[in-house]
Protein backbone atom coordinates (compact mmCIF):
# COMPACT_ATOMS: atom_id res chain seq x y z
CA UNK A 1 0.00 0.00 0.00
CA UNK A 2 2.70 2.09 0.84
CA UNK A 3 4.40 2.18 -2.59
CA UNK A 4 1.10 2.50 -3.91
CA UNK A 5 0.91 5.96 -2.52
CA UNK A 6 4.07 6.78 -3.15
CA UNK A 7 3.40 6.21 -6.41
CA UNK A 8 0.44 7.88 -6.90
CA UNK A 9 2.10 10.80 -5.30
CA UNK A 10 4.64 10.77 -7.85
CA UNK A 11 1.81 10.92 -10.48
CA UNK A 12 -0.09 13.69 -8.72
CA UNK A 13 3.01 15.92 -8.87
CA UNK A 14 4.00 15.31 -12.92
CA UNK A 15 0.33 16.17 -13.39
CA UNK A 16 0.97 19.55 -11.44
CA UNK A 17 4.51 19.92 -13.32
CA UNK A 18 2.23 19.22 -16.62
CA UNK A 19 -0.72 21.56 -15.81
CA UNK A 20 1.95 24.53 -15.23
CA UNK A 21 3.74 23.59 -18.61
CA UNK A 22 0.59 23.54 -20.62
CA UNK A 23 -0.08 27.11 -19.08
CA UNK A 24 2.75 28.76 -20.37
CA UNK A 25 3.05 26.65 -23.70
CA UNK A 26 -0.44 27.48 -25.15
CA UNK A 27 0.29 28.42 -28.15
CA UNK A 28 -0.25 32.22 -29.92
CA UNK A 29 -1.04 31.53 -33.78
CA UNK A 30 -0.61 34.23 -36.08
CA UNK A 31 -3.84 34.53 -37.55
CA UNK A 32 -3.12 38.00 -39.54
CA UNK A 33 -0.79 35.29 -41.20
CA UNK A 34 -3.52 33.29 -42.21
CA UNK A 35 -5.89 36.19 -43.12
CA UNK A 36 -3.60 37.69 -45.49
CA UNK A 37 -2.74 34.12 -46.90
CA UNK A 38 -6.64 34.13 -47.45
CA UNK A 39 -7.01 36.82 -49.17
CA UNK A 40 -10.88 37.11 -47.74
CA UNK A 41 -13.65 39.01 -49.27
CA UNK A 42 -15.96 41.28 -46.82
CA UNK A 43 -18.18 38.49 -46.22
CA UNK A 44 -15.77 35.58 -45.67
CA UNK A 45 -13.31 38.69 -42.93
CA UNK A 46 -16.64 38.60 -40.84
CA UNK A 47 -16.80 35.21 -40.62
CA UNK A 48 -13.05 34.69 -39.99
CA UNK A 49 -12.68 37.22 -37.68
CA UNK A 50 -15.97 35.28 -35.49
CA UNK A 51 -13.77 32.00 -36.19
CA UNK A 52 -10.65 33.60 -34.67
CA UNK A 53 -12.33 35.09 -31.94
CA UNK A 54 -13.88 31.65 -31.02
CA UNK A 55 -10.36 29.74 -31.46
CA UNK A 56 -8.93 32.78 -28.64
CA UNK A 57 -11.51 31.96 -26.32
CA UNK A 58 -10.93 28.59 -26.60
CA UNK A 59 -7.23 28.76 -25.98
CA UNK A 60 -7.95 30.76 -23.00
CA UNK A 61 -10.41 27.98 -21.29
CA UNK A 62 -7.19 25.58 -21.69
CA UNK A 63 -5.01 28.12 -19.92
CA UNK A 64 -7.39 29.15 -17.13
CA UNK A 65 -8.70 25.07 -17.16
CA UNK A 66 -4.68 24.36 -16.78
CA UNK A 67 -4.32 27.01 -13.62
CA UNK A 68 -7.04 25.51 -11.95
CA UNK A 69 -5.75 22.14 -12.19
CA UNK A 70 -2.50 23.26 -10.98
CA UNK A 71 -4.12 24.48 -8.11
CA UNK A 72 -6.42 22.33 -7.04
CA UNK A 73 -3.69 19.34 -7.41
CA UNK A 74 -1.40 21.37 -5.42
CA UNK A 75 -4.11 21.71 -2.73
CA UNK A 76 -4.85 18.27 -2.14
CA UNK A 77 -1.54 17.41 -2.16
CA UNK A 78 -0.87 19.36 0.59
CA UNK A 79 -3.01 17.18 2.62
CA UNK A 80 -2.17 13.97 4.35
CA UNK A 81 -4.62 11.66 2.96
CA UNK A 82 -5.07 13.16 -0.54
CA UNK A 83 -8.33 12.03 -2.25
CA UNK A 84 -7.74 9.88 -5.49
CA UNK A 85 -11.05 11.00 -6.82
CA UNK A 86 -9.88 14.35 -7.29
CA UNK A 87 -7.87 13.51 -10.75
CA UNK A 88 -11.54 12.03 -11.91
CA UNK A 89 -13.32 15.73 -10.58
CA UNK A 90 -10.62 17.82 -12.49
CA UNK A 91 -10.97 16.00 -15.75
CA UNK A 92 -14.68 16.14 -15.69
CA UNK A 93 -14.58 20.28 -14.55
CA UNK A 94 -12.03 20.92 -17.56
CA UNK A 95 -13.91 18.86 -20.11
CA UNK A 96 -17.15 21.04 -18.53
CA UNK A 97 -15.00 24.53 -19.26
CA UNK A 98 -12.72 23.47 -22.43
CA UNK A 99 -15.15 21.77 -24.53
CA UNK A 100 -18.09 23.58 -25.25
CA UNK A 101 -15.74 26.45 -26.31
CA UNK A 102 -13.42 24.11 -28.60
CA UNK A 103 -16.96 23.38 -29.69
CA UNK A 104 -18.41 26.80 -30.96
CA UNK A 105 -14.96 27.04 -32.19
CA UNK A 106 -15.06 24.23 -35.05
CA UNK A 107 -18.40 25.40 -35.34
CA UNK A 108 -17.38 28.79 -36.21
CA UNK A 109 -14.50 27.63 -38.70
CA UNK A 110 -16.65 24.86 -40.40
CA UNK A 111 -18.84 28.10 -41.21
CA UNK A 112 -15.88 29.92 -42.56
CA UNK A 113 -15.34 26.75 -44.59
CA UNK A 114 -18.00 27.05 -46.38
CA UNK A 115 -17.18 30.41 -48.27
CA UNK A 116 -14.17 29.73 -48.97
CA UNK A 117 -12.77 27.86 -51.90
CA UNK A 118 -10.52 24.64 -51.68
CA UNK A 119 -7.59 26.17 -51.56
CA UNK A 120 -8.73 29.08 -48.98
CA UNK A 121 -9.73 25.82 -46.86
CA UNK A 122 -6.70 23.45 -47.13
CA UNK A 123 -4.18 26.53 -46.86
CA UNK A 124 -6.57 27.43 -42.87
CA UNK A 125 -6.79 24.02 -42.39
CA UNK A 126 -3.03 23.64 -42.48
CA UNK A 127 -2.23 26.27 -40.48
CA UNK A 128 -4.92 25.70 -37.69
CA UNK A 129 -3.24 22.33 -37.84
CA UNK A 130 0.02 23.52 -38.04
CA UNK A 131 -0.10 27.00 -34.92
CA UNK A 132 -2.72 24.66 -33.09
CA UNK A 133 -1.89 21.33 -33.72
CA UNK A 134 -3.37 18.70 -30.68
CA UNK A 135 -5.62 21.61 -29.23
CA UNK A 136 -7.72 21.37 -32.69
CA UNK A 137 -6.86 18.29 -34.03
CA UNK A 138 -10.55 17.58 -33.75
CA UNK A 139 -11.85 20.62 -35.41
CA UNK A 140 -10.23 20.51 -38.88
Amino acid sequence: MRRFSIGLLAVLALLCQFATAATNTIPVPDFGRLESQLRLKPVQKAQYDIAVEASQRALMSVALAGLQVKERLSQEMAKPQPDLNILYRIHEDVMFIAAPNFRDAKEEWERLYRLLDKRQVDAAKRFLHEQLGAYFLGMI
